[in-house]
């Protein structure tokens, strides 16, 4: 990780802040459009953020507090331009100046698990952009690009929950077992995925997960299936019918380590001491990637309840099961914002922001 370059020529409206961070762009976006996060880093640390509208999407608006001991400092600006992962464009205004409103431009270039984070600011004329440097913001930048630092930390992605359901909520079909696969009817859930109804856009759904993943959580339930005799082969495993050869590492929660592994020649960790040992030692190993949870339904759901989850992404399929395993409890809310949504004949491929709760 690097510091922080500003720059502001003399005699232009302009200034560009420039720092690299030891995480990927997904982590970066992600806290510069999450307002609990946002409300973590932004300004100095001594400053007080509320965070008290954000709508991070072309229109939208957003407006914050910053608050010390001598008073409160309203924000506010209008979102024109959002990319995941690539750009945001947006107005800034400080309230205390009406109608000096300046256009702000961040970038986050990919350095290969790496960030580099450039913000482009022009205002509306020279002397605007030297009072706003005369008010002491070199240091509420510095200090904000600190922070930011810390929050993401060293390469880490996203920790993503990633699974077909049903629309009646099920994860399986009824009476699943190693034998029987997913249950009666439970097939249906994967066929967006590999079948008859698998599309182009589903496939480019599949092919987006697959390249973000570094590693993948399961629970010993999911993991007994795919080693069993109707589970994974050679030639179908993570991604479906993708080369196998560049799967992720695959980390098993369970309560004791199997005797045997028919499939050998994955790489298969068993995990004995819970969900966060599992969790960091996944980390460990996907260099800046997100770490995937893919089932089953109680692992996921565990998951989700202890708090330690980003995205979840549901794979809804056009199939009501009227049983299984449900991926919800009933008296276990998860409060969620949708990021993204992809439509097909084969599935419904929603992504939610998860709220944190904490």
């Amino acid at each position: 990780m690097t510091g922080t370059t500003i720059t502001a020529q003399p005699g232009t409206p302009f200034i560009e802040v420039v720092r690299e961070f030891d995480a990927p762009p997904q982590l970066l976006f992600r806290a510069s459009t999450d307002p609990e996060l946002l409300a973590r880093w932004m300004g100095p640390r001594e400053v007080e953020i509320r965070v008290l509208e954000f709508d991070a999407r072309p229109g939208g608006r957003y407006r914050y507090v910053h608050t010390d001991n001598e008073g409160d400092y309203y924000f506010n600006g209008v979102f024109h331009t959002v990319v995941p992962n690539q750009q945001i464009v947006q107005t800034f205004e400080y309230e205390g100046w009406p109608g000096s409103v300046s256009l702000e431009s961040s970038t986050f270039e990919d350095l290969g698990g790496r960030t580099r984070l450039r913000n482009r600011s022009v205002f509306p004329s020279v002397e605007a952009r030297d009072t706003a440097v005369e008010s002491g913001m070199e240091y509420g930048i510095r200090d904000s690009m600190d922070r930011l630092a810390a929050l993401v930390g060293p390469a880490r992605g996203l920790v993503v929950v990633d699974i077909s359901m049903s629309l009646d909520g099920y994860v399986t079909g009824p009476n699943p077992d190693t034998e029987h696969g997913l249950g009666i009817g439970g097939d249906d859930l994967h066929l967006w995925a590999m079948g008859a109804r698998s599309g182009k856009r589903d496939k480019e759904v599949l092919d987006a997960a697959y390249e973000r993943s570094g590693a993948v959580i399961m629970g010993r339930r999911l993991f007994d299936f795919i080693d069993g005799p109707t589970g994974w082969s050679e030639e179908v495993g993570y991604g479906a019918e993708r080369d196998q050869s560049d799967a992720p590492p695959v980390f098993v929660i369970t309560h004791s380590v199997p005797e045997k592994v028919r499939l050998s020649g994955r790489r298969f960790n068993f995990v004995t001491d819970g969900l966060e040992s599992a969790l960091e030692q996944a980390h460990a190993v996907a260099g800046g990637k997100d770490v995937v949870i893919m089932g089953g339904g109680e692992t996921c759901g565990a998951f989700l309840q202890a708090g330690l989850v980003d995205e979840l992404v549901l794979h809804l399929a056009p199939v009501v099961l009227g049983g299984g395993t449900p991926l919800f409890a009933p008296d276990a809310p998860v409060r969620l914002d949708r990021v993204a949504s992809v439509s097909t004949p084969a599935a419904e491929h929603l992504t939610y922001r998860v709220r944190r709760t904490s």
